[in-house]
């Protein structure tokens, strides 16, 4: 049995001198047991390598060719009807993490790691086999001086950035930095969003075992939880790394095509769907990068009136201070609190629309939102003055919400026994308004 390791560092895809050699000699050794491994799968199956390899294609190497199936093949883990010789090893599980650490370095048949620093390490791998291996070398190197503790290891590794780019073209460098700003994606939009005139790189890129696959999503493809945070997080120290700048503009970029692709689904289920992951992936990139809500103010818009209340709140930034610091924020909470409004009590959401309107950082649509909700609170709760107060502000602005306030001032006229009022008030909804709706609740 002959093993072959980080079998990338044999060259690029473009130069494939050595691997032509090696593939060479596996095909002149029959009698022999190759295991290659790397970060990539063997492309020998592929017939378009024909010239730079001596031996390709399915016939040569039935059991590297890609499965039957939509999976791509550096996903497809074990056989495929008995052929498949190209397995993916996949993730830990965090027993499988802690005893490979455990195993890893021992003395007197005593694990060398102690168990809350194996504990530290499985949390912040994910379960990817690199990130064990280079925790182990930094423990060793600790060690050279002092006494390793938890704490040394609850950060990212650099060098994970360097050992997953190595092997990369730079336009997939390119996509793999963009789409780690998002939650998923698909092709096309990875392509247009990268601004890029091609698709292949953001195809190759999808077919690396570090992005995964979810059929049943908007969009199909996300990278390893590990990956993106350290690409994202960590102190790159490649070549061909981004600045702050390169990543704002990159943010901006691909908060256009999220609404690019929001505005052409339409109005179908699929639409709505869409207009959920927009939300969700749209909303994180405004706020961590304080950028200007643009559609998203018309997405929100779309949201409230579906009354479909699915949570679309981002995850909580690390490190956020209490409070609003951009108008994304607002509008993170203020929809979050529609969305919570029927499972809680009104009090609690008046509490939370009173802090988005208090902010003053939405634009003047999104405030009156606002104070439309907030108003419809205060009535349930029984204020019923403060609730006038926010129906005429809201009416008086004469926006998108003005119609619904003067209906909430009827209601308000109809509940407190001055029916005069209340009449005189429904006559002016208009059909916007419900007028014959609110005509019958006074009679």
């Amino acid at each position: 049995m002959i093993l072959l390791d980080t079998f990338e560092d044999v060259g690029d895809r473009t130069h494939r001198d050595l691997e032509r050699l090696i593939q060479r000699v596996v095909w002149l050794m029959p009698n022999a047991f190759f295991v290659v491994t790397g970060r990539s799968r063997l492309q020998w199956a592929d017939p378009a390598l024909q010239g730079q390899l001596d031996y390709t294609g399915p016939i040569a190497w039935p059991g590297l060719a890609a499965p039957a199936s939509t999976v791509p093949a550096a996903r497809a883990i074990g056989a495929v009807r008995g052929r498949g010789r190209q397995v993916l090893v996949g993730d830990f599980s965090p027993e499988d993490c802690d005893d490979y650490l455990a195993r890893r370095l021992s003395r007197d048949g005593r694990p060398l790691i102690s168990g809350e620093i194996r504990q530290v390490i499985t949390g912040r791998s994910h379960g990817l086999p690199l990130y064990l291996d280079l925790s182990v070398l930094r423990f060793l190197e600790i060690r050279r001086t002092r006494e390793p503790a938890p704490a040394d290891f609850d950060h990212d590794f650099g060098a994970l950035i360097a050992r997953t780019l190595s092997d990369l073209t730079p336009d997939e460098r390119h996509v793999l930095r963009w789409v780690s700003l998002l939650d998923a994606f698909d092709l096309t939009f990875a392509t247009a969003a990268a601004g890029l005139p091609h698709e292949a790189p953001a195809q190759r890129l999808i077919e690396r075992p570090f992005v995964r696959e979810n059929a049943f999503g908007v969009w199909p493809y996300h990278l390893h939880g590990l990956i993106r945070s350290t690409i994202r997080g960590a102190d790159d120290a490649t070549d061909d790394r981004w600045t702050d700048g390169d990543w704002q503009q990159a943010a901006e970029r691909a908060l256009a095509a999220l609404g690019t692709q929001w505005t052409a689904a339409g109005t179908t289920g699929q639409g709505r769907m869409l207009l959920i992951g927009c939300l969700r992936q749209g909303l994180t990139l405004a706020r961590d990068f304080g950028l200007e809500l643009g559609w998203l103010t018309d997405a929100a818009w779309a949201y409230v009136s579906d009354s479909v209340w699915k949570p679309i709140a981002p995850p909580a930034r690390p490190g956020r201070t209490d409070g609003f610091e951009t108008s994304a924020d607002a509008l993170v909470e203020l929809l979050a609190a529609l969305a919570r409004r029927q499972h809680e009590h009104r009090s609690a959401t008046a509490a939370r629309l009173t802090a988005v309107t208090d902010s003053r950082l939405l634009p003047t649509d999104l405030h009156e939102m606002g104070i439309y909700y907030l108003a419809k609170a205060h009535r349930d709760l029984g204020d019923s003055a403060a609730s006038r107060q926010g129906m005429q502000t809201v009416a008086a602005g004469g926006g998108r919400l003005a119609p619904a306030a003067r209906r909430g001032l009827a209601h308000l006229a109809r509940l407190a026994g001055d029916f005069p009022t209340a009449h005189a008030t429904a006559r002016t909804l208009g059909w916007a308004g419900r007028q014959h709706r609110v005509e019958g609740d006074i009679y």
